[in-house]
Protein backbone atom coordinates (compact mmCIF):
# COMPACT_ATOMS: atom_id res chain seq x y z
CA UNK A 1 0.00 0.00 0.00
CA UNK A 2 1.23 3.45 -1.15
CA UNK A 3 1.60 5.99 1.61
CA UNK A 4 -0.86 9.09 1.64
CA UNK A 5 0.45 12.11 0.06
CA UNK A 6 0.80 15.12 1.87
CA UNK A 7 0.12 18.63 1.02
CA UNK A 8 3.61 20.63 0.58
CA UNK A 9 3.34 23.70 3.14
CA UNK A 10 6.93 24.34 2.98
CA UNK A 11 7.24 23.87 -0.90
CA UNK A 12 4.47 26.54 -1.63
CA UNK A 13 5.39 28.91 1.41
CA UNK A 14 8.92 29.13 -0.40
CA UNK A 15 7.40 29.14 -3.87
CA UNK A 16 5.22 31.92 -2.95
CA UNK A 17 8.31 33.98 -0.78
CA UNK A 18 10.59 33.46 -3.93
CA UNK A 19 8.13 34.81 -6.48
CA UNK A 20 6.90 37.97 -4.23
CA UNK A 21 10.60 38.77 -3.19
CA UNK A 22 11.46 39.14 -7.02
CA UNK A 23 8.97 41.74 -7.34
CA UNK A 24 10.34 44.81 -5.71
CA UNK A 25 7.81 46.99 -3.78
CA UNK A 26 5.16 44.35 -3.99
CA UNK A 27 2.43 45.40 -1.71
CA UNK A 28 -1.28 44.34 -0.47
CA UNK A 29 -3.28 43.89 -2.53
CA UNK A 30 -1.18 41.23 -4.65
CA UNK A 31 -1.36 41.81 -8.60
CA UNK A 32 -2.11 38.17 -9.26
CA UNK A 33 -3.60 38.64 -12.67
CA UNK A 34 -0.24 40.26 -13.44
CA UNK A 35 1.71 37.65 -12.07
CA UNK A 36 0.13 35.40 -13.98
CA UNK A 37 -0.27 36.83 -17.58
CA UNK A 38 4.09 37.58 -16.74
CA UNK A 39 4.39 33.98 -16.80
CA UNK A 40 2.19 33.25 -19.73
CA UNK A 41 -0.83 32.39 -19.00
CA UNK A 42 -3.86 33.41 -20.24
CA UNK A 43 -6.68 34.68 -18.43
CA UNK A 44 -10.50 34.36 -19.64
CA UNK A 45 -13.82 35.36 -18.25
CA UNK A 46 -16.61 33.80 -19.12
CA UNK A 47 -19.97 31.83 -18.42
CA UNK A 48 -19.67 28.60 -16.98
CA UNK A 49 -21.58 26.21 -15.39
CA UNK A 50 -23.06 27.41 -11.99
CA UNK A 51 -20.96 25.06 -9.73
CA UNK A 52 -17.75 25.89 -12.02
CA UNK A 53 -15.27 28.79 -10.01
CA UNK A 54 -12.43 27.86 -13.10
CA UNK A 55 -10.30 25.61 -15.11
CA UNK A 56 -7.21 25.14 -16.08
CA UNK A 57 -6.05 24.07 -19.46
CA UNK A 58 -2.25 23.41 -20.43
CA UNK A 59 -1.95 23.09 -24.45
CA UNK A 60 1.65 22.34 -25.23
CA UNK A 61 3.58 25.10 -23.76
CA UNK A 62 0.72 27.48 -23.69
CA UNK A 63 -2.15 27.60 -20.66
CA UNK A 64 -5.40 29.27 -19.95
CA UNK A 65 -6.47 29.96 -16.60
CA UNK A 66 -10.70 30.41 -17.60
CA UNK A 67 -12.67 32.20 -14.89
CA UNK A 68 -17.08 32.05 -14.01
CA UNK A 69 -17.57 35.30 -14.30
CA UNK A 70 -20.91 35.54 -13.04
CA UNK A 71 -19.14 35.25 -9.46
CA UNK A 72 -18.01 38.27 -7.42
CA UNK A 73 -14.79 39.75 -8.47
CA UNK A 74 -13.14 38.72 -5.18
CA UNK A 75 -14.39 34.66 -5.76
CA UNK A 76 -12.66 35.59 -9.08
CA UNK A 77 -9.02 36.84 -7.85
CA UNK A 78 -9.15 33.74 -5.46
CA UNK A 79 -10.26 31.01 -8.40
CA UNK A 80 -7.40 32.70 -10.66
CA UNK A 81 -4.73 32.30 -7.64
CA UNK A 82 -6.25 28.57 -7.25
CA UNK A 83 -5.77 28.03 -10.94
CA UNK A 84 -2.10 29.40 -10.72
CA UNK A 85 -0.98 27.22 -8.11
CA UNK A 86 -2.32 23.90 -10.12
CA UNK A 87 -0.16 25.39 -12.81
CA UNK A 88 2.78 25.92 -10.39
CA UNK A 89 2.69 22.93 -8.23
CA UNK A 90 1.19 20.29 -10.36
CA UNK A 91 2.81 20.02 -13.54
CA UNK A 92 0.90 16.72 -14.96
CA UNK A 93 -2.25 18.39 -14.88
CA UNK A 94 -3.52 19.17 -18.45
CA UNK A 95 -7.00 20.09 -17.76
CA UNK A 96 -8.55 20.93 -14.82
CA UNK A 97 -12.26 21.70 -13.65
CA UNK A 98 -12.57 23.61 -9.97
CA UNK A 99 -16.47 22.58 -9.22
CA UNK A 100 -17.98 23.78 -5.86
CA UNK A 101 -17.25 26.98 -4.04
CA UNK A 102 -14.90 25.72 -1.16
CA UNK A 103 -12.35 27.75 0.38
CA UNK A 104 -11.30 25.72 3.08
CA UNK A 105 -7.95 24.33 3.69
CA UNK A 106 -9.76 20.64 4.75
CA UNK A 107 -12.63 18.68 4.40
CA UNK A 108 -14.07 14.81 4.78
CA UNK A 109 -12.29 13.73 1.47
CA UNK A 110 -9.18 15.86 2.29
CA UNK A 111 -8.56 14.51 5.26
CA UNK A 112 -8.40 11.29 3.96
CA UNK A 113 -5.20 12.46 1.62
CA UNK A 114 -7.31 12.12 -1.46
CA UNK A 115 -7.65 15.65 -2.41
CA UNK A 116 -4.21 17.09 -1.84
CA UNK A 117 -3.87 19.01 -4.86
CA UNK A 118 -7.21 20.99 -3.74
CA UNK A 119 -5.36 21.73 -0.58
CA UNK A 120 -2.35 22.49 -2.28
CA UNK A 121 -3.72 24.96 -4.41
CA UNK A 122 -6.17 26.26 -2.01
CA UNK A 123 -3.12 27.02 0.22
CA UNK A 124 -1.34 28.24 -2.67
CA UNK A 125 -3.87 30.64 -3.49
CA UNK A 126 -4.35 31.77 0.26
CA UNK A 127 -0.40 32.28 0.63
CA UNK A 128 -0.44 34.51 -2.15
CA UNK A 129 -3.28 36.80 -1.73
CA UNK A 130 -2.38 37.19 1.78
CA UNK A 131 1.13 36.71 2.01
CA UNK A 132 2.80 35.90 6.05
CA UNK A 133 5.06 38.90 5.41
CA UNK A 134 2.69 41.78 3.95
CA UNK A 135 -0.46 40.60 7.11
CA UNK A 136 2.31 41.37 9.53
CA UNK A 137 3.18 44.75 8.06
CA UNK A 138 -0.45 45.27 8.16
CA UNK A 139 -1.16 43.93 12.12
CA UNK A 140 -2.90 41.26 11.19
CA UNK A 141 -1.73 39.86 14.27
CA UNK A 142 -4.28 41.28 16.54
CA UNK A 143 -6.60 40.81 13.89
CA UNK A 144 -7.72 36.97 14.52
CA UNK A 145 -10.22 37.78 17.25
CA UNK A 146 -11.77 41.06 16.15
CA UNK A 147 -14.34 40.92 12.55
CA UNK A 148 -13.59 44.84 12.01
CA UNK A 149 -10.07 44.32 11.67
CA UNK A 150 -10.59 41.13 9.82
CA UNK A 151 -13.36 43.28 7.66
CA UNK A 152 -10.23 45.62 7.37
CA UNK A 153 -7.93 43.37 6.18
CA UNK A 154 -10.06 41.63 3.74
CA UNK A 155 -10.59 44.86 1.91
CA UNK A 156 -6.92 45.57 1.92
CA UNK A 157 -5.74 42.56 0.28
CA UNK A 158 -9.00 41.95 -2.37
CA UNK A 159 -10.25 38.63 -0.28
CA UNK A 160 -13.28 37.69 1.31
CA UNK A 161 -13.64 37.93 4.57
CA UNK A 162 -13.61 34.21 5.08
CA UNK A 163 -11.14 33.48 3.27
CA UNK A 164 -8.95 36.36 5.40
CA UNK A 165 -10.26 34.29 8.29
CA UNK A 166 -8.93 31.27 7.15
CA UNK A 167 -5.58 32.54 6.70
CA UNK A 168 -5.12 34.61 9.64
CA UNK A 169 -6.14 31.11 11.67
CA UNK A 170 -3.50 28.97 9.85
CA UNK A 171 -0.78 32.11 9.99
Amino acid sequence: MIPPRRARYGKIERLVDDMLSAEPGISAPVPVERLVRERGIAIRRGPLDDDVSGLLVRQGSSATIGVNDAQSALRQRFTIAHEFGHFLLHEGMVEHVDRGYRVNFRNQESSMARDVEEIEANFFAASLLMPTRLLYEAGAVDAVDDDEKVKDLAKRFQVSRHAMSLRLANV
